[in-house]
């Protein structure tokens, strides 16, 4: 019995492993944003726009921007774009440095999702 127990629980196991590989594709991620992440843009940007694989539920996303350092950018109220983007106005004033995104949202089918990228104000320098 022992035996037909453990062959059981490793055969759920891989069930599992299956299942959560296959629908990974198809939950909700992140497809792009402007700024895109590790880029320098040269003037502050009037909005940060995140697009989606699907659409995220507006009521229960929020967007983040902090930078240089630890300071908090205004943003204005979020916006949808089109039913996978959504915009994050910026009303505060954004100077020269890195900055970090820090997003939040869920899909209609009740995953949240998260994620961080940076990016940089301030013209690129040369060699």
């Amino acid at each position: 019995m022992p035996v037909r127990r453990a062959a059981a629980l490793v055969s759920a196991a891989v069930a599992v492993l299956v299942l959560a590989a296959w629908s990974a594709p198809f939950h909700l991620h992140l497809v792009k944003s402007a700024p895109a992440a590790n880029t320098t843009v040269g003037a502050a940007p009037d909005s940060i726009r995140l697009w989606f694989s699907q659409a995220p539920e507006l009521k229960l996303t929020s967007v983040k921007v902090t930078g240089p350092g630890t300071a908090v950018v205004a943003l204005a109220p979020l916006a949808r774009g089109d039913s996978a983007l959504v915009v994050a106005p910026v009303k505060g004033r954004m100077a020269r440095g890195a900055y970090t995104v820090a997003w939040r949202t869920m899909s209609k089918d009740g995953h949240v999702v998260r994620g961080t990228f940076g990016f940089t104000v301030g013209a690129a320098t040369g060699p």
